[in-house]
């Protein structure tokens, strides 16, 4: 596939994605590599076992927490790889179109600061009790170490959503979070997330376990998350069960320094995990990792067994891998955490935590409660 390049400078990254309101689009920024990437108009889903990367400058991939969805929310979302006709790319040294269509004139904009007014739907504290209780038991019984239950709030807007100024937002409010928004049709996923499933550079490989928590409003958060038992019990899970996943493929593997990750709300513990491996392509260690016990749980099976029975609503996209691919196959994946799937004047916001048999049910949707402002304060 032939992309032209045209160089183009805008105020505004965003003017892009807003030139394309009625197209599928998706919307990422790398806070490492400081670069955005937003692709424009389906071109076609890649057959990863027959298409070449290097026919696309960027490959679009998501899908879904659980294979199969239920239900109408989520339907036709994830499970695929997609190129697009036009790409916007602005990184440190330059800032240009790639295109295998017409080039558009991009005018630039304005993105005013808009405030949504919100209607939620009454959410239940006895709700999540019965469902912590059933986490509690079945510990008891001996089935998994480690669940990561998750909580939708619903919301309903005055007006429609102004997804510039959220993503604006977004963008602002966490400058070392990655920053996505994927639409299709009149449905939006967004949101900002600390977390890589797996990045790929070339036979380098890297993965965060990232888990355990502690609001900044608490005196002194940082220092005693990182001497917390409970929470250093419940990241040493997710380390470990990496670690495990990495060595069934990889070469070599080793495993960080455990340290803080400081957000606008939280503090994480989080471990780098690195490995080499010449053999495997993005999407295949996508596939080895997915879900870690930072989203699921452990034992694996155990856990999403439980969760599928009895959380009371579909994840979709939610804790899911979702990422970009470059032409030679290197990219990232993130988790889509701190995140909202958007319908109409209806949000959908997620929020998880990881519950282990120490763990205490107020606290733990305290929690939840922390990880939704991420969403919340971008509204």
């Amino acid at each position: 596939m032939n992309y032209i390049k045209i160089n183009l400078k805008l105020n505004n990254p965003l003017a892009f994605w807003a030139n394309f309101s009625e197209s599928e689009r998706f919307f990422w920024f790398d806070p490492q590599k400081e670069t955005f990437v937003i692709g424009c108009e389906r071109l076609r889903a890649i057959d990863l076992e027959h298409d070449k990367f290097s026919d696309y400058p960027y490959l679009f991939h998501s899908q879904t927490f659980f294979d199969d969805i239920k239900g109408e929310l989520w339907e036709n979302f994830g499970g695929e790889t997609i190129a697009f006709k036009h790409y916007f790319v602005v990184n440190k040294e330059n800032s240009y179109t790639l295109t295998c269509d017409s080039p558009r004139e991009i005018p630039e904009i304005t993105i005013p600061k808009f405030k949504h007014q919100l209607t939620e739907k009454a959410s239940d504290f006895s709700a999540w009790q019965e469902l912590f209780y059933a986490i509690q038991k079945n510990f008891a019984d001996g089935k998994s170490r480690k669940i990561v239950a998750s909580r939708e709030l619903e919301f309903t807007s005055q007006t429609s959503f102004e997804l510039e100024s959220i993503i604006q937002n977004l963008l602002d409010n966490n400058p070392n979070a990655f920053i996505f928004a994927y639409q299709k049709g009149k449905r939006i996923f967004l949101g900002a997330s600390p977390e890589i499933l797996v990045q790929k550079e070339n036979d380098q490989l890297l993965s965060y376990a990232l888990a355990g928590t502690f609001p900044k409003t608490m005196e002194n958060a940082g220092q005693k998350l990182l001497t917390d038992p409970k929470n250093l019990l419940e990241h040493d899970i997710v380390v470990q069960k990496i670690k495990r996943n990495l060595l069934e493929k990889a070469e070599t593997v080793t495993v960080g320094t455990t340290e803080l990750m400081e957000l606008k709300n939280v503090y994480h513990l989080r471990t780098i995990l690195s490995a080499k491996n010449s053999e495997l392509s993005l999407i295949d260690w996508t596939k080895q990792l997915h879900p870690t016990p930072a989203l699921g749980g452990e034992p694996r099976h155990e856990a999403l067994e439980f969760l599928r029975k009895h959380e009371n609503h579909e994840r979709g996209l939610y804790a899911a891998p979702l990422g970009l691919i470059d032409s030679k196959g290197n990219g990232t994946m993130i988790v889509g955490i701190r995140s909202a799937l958007i319908v109409d004047k209806k949000l959908y916001a997620y929020a998880g935590c990881g519950i282990i048999p120490s763990s205490d049910a107020l606290e733990e949707f305290r929690e939840t409660k922390v990880k939704l402002k991420t969403i919340l304060e971008a509204l």
